[in-house]
């Protein structure tokens, strides 16, 4: 078994903070890099088989309120990468649906070097799923 250490740290500004210091076992974990280039055409990425209880999404850039980066999973909705997202468990991973093999990329930003995304995925899962 791997494990997969999460150490999360939240404050409100004159408010309460809360920490959240989370061990999760998995039987294996993918890295993926890749660059999402802007007004390129979307790009399929090979996430993982298996069931999946950990997914980190990181970016160099991120999106605005119009929508310019953006990801989905399968047929399903848009899902705007506006801020770094984590997934902890199989049911918050399972909002995203239910096959995660693919994730299709879109970069909507204008055609500069400055607007290329960078996208850092972090995938925990069972190598040895039931049939």
């Amino acid at each position: 078994m791997i494990n997969i250490k999460v150490q999360f740290s939240v404050q409100v500004s004159g408010g309460p903070q809360v920490s959240l210091p989370k061990e999760m076992e998995v039987e294996a974990y993918n890295k993926i890099k890749v660059a999402i280039e802007p007004q390129a055409d979307p790009l399929v990425v090979e996430v993982a088989q298996g069931t999946i209880s950990f997914l980190l999404i990181k970016s160099s850039l991120y999106s605005s309120s119009e929508g310019e980066l953006t990801y989905k999973v399968g047929n399903g909705n848009e899902i705007q990468l506006d801020q770094p997202q984590i997934f902890l468990g199989t049911g918050a991973v399972s909002l995203l649906g239910t096959d995660l093999k693919q994730m299709t990329f879109s970069n909507k930003y204008p055609d500069e070097d400055k607007n290329k995304a960078e996208i850092e995925i972090l995938v925990g899962r069972d190598a040895t799923p039931n049939p």
